[in-house]
């Protein structure tokens, strides 16, 4: 069974990326004794890094972005910030809901209006009054190049690009620095990783340490309310969320969202997850089976 590829690709490529799909596809059908189910991407084909990758593979299902007969599930995949691709007229004639399809703008100042009607506060701060430590980084997300500034700054000095916000002193009780992965699928929360940071390390996707931890371990009923708001208020069906809990005032900030994750987070073990993703997948399955019986949650 073919997959669309990028012409940017060599011949080569294209017939090896081929090929190895097939070859896929074959053990699927000899797994399911028939045809597998379908998940369907669009625009892009996920790496076989990406979470959803791994769970398509748990799961036995083929991972495709061309029509099938026997669809699982379809889900827009575009790993931009801004995501203005139109989605073809077949993917409609599925009679499957299309999750993320409204998820098209993950930037920064997107969530920080978001995060304040979800939430009641944000992270937003004017650097031109305000005094004292502040973090400057990207609008755009994944970028990880956030740095602390000192305010007031000179209002020729403010990037219209990036955006300004509160520092969050996100440490544990042993003063370790650490964010909270989410991993949050259709008002589910199979699980958090746990990503500990050195310090010079804290805007960065680097990590010296991870592990998993129930999500009730980590939040509130409350917040977990209030992070099911912010993901309806983003048109988001399934996505990972970056949540720092500051160590000052005891509230939790969502720092990223992203509907287009690889993981699970590198220096987790192996046997961990592997356990991620099965847990990640079960959740997935069931909730693709209860979206055909009601479409849409947002």
């Amino acid at each position: 069974m073919l997959i669309q590829l990028p012409r940017s690709l060599s011949i080569w490529e294209r017939i090896g990326k081929q090929l190895r799909h097939a070859a896929q596809w074959i053990h699927l059908m000899i797994r399911n004794r028939g045809i597998p189910p379908a998940f369907i991407v669009w625009p892009e084909l996920p790496s076989r890094r990406s979470t959803l990758y791994k769970i398509c593979r748990e799961l036995g299902w083929e991972l495709t972005n061309q029509p099938r007969r026997k669809v699982a599930g379809i889900m827009r995949f575009e790993d931009v910030t801004e995501k203005s691709s139109a989605l073809d007229g077949w993917l409609s004639q599925t009679g499957c809901a299309i999750w993320n399809e409204q998820c098209t703008d993950i930037r920064k100042q997107t969530l920080e209006l978001h995060h304040h009607r979800a939430f009641g506060y944000g992270m937003a701060i004017d650097p031109v009054s305000h005094r004292g430590p502040l973090v400057e980084k990207s609008d755009e997300n994944a970028k990880h190049d956030g740095h602390i500034l000192d305010g007031p700054m000179d209002q020729a000095a403010i990037d219209s690009s990036n955006v300004y916000q509160r520092v969050i002193r996100n440490q544990d009780e042993a003063g370790r620095w650490l964010d909270l992965r989410l991993v949050w699928i259709r008002r589910e929360t199979p699980l958090v990783y746990l990503k500990f940071k050195n310090e010079s390390e804290r805007f960065t996707n680097l990590t010296h340490s991870v592990s998993i931890a129930d999500t009730s371990a980590c939040f509130s009923n409350e917040e977990l309310m209030r992070v099911n708001e912010l993901m309806r208020l983003h048109g988001v069906d399934s996505a990972e969320l970056d949540i720092l809990r500051d160590a000052d005032s005891g509230q939790i900030f969502v720092v990223d969202i992203n509907p287009t994750p690889w993981g699970p987070p590198a220096h987790l073990d192996r046997e961990s997850s592997q356990k991620a993703i099965q847990m990640c997948a079960q959740v997935f399955r069931k909730a693709w089976e209860e979206s055909k019986r009601q479409p849409s949650q947002l």
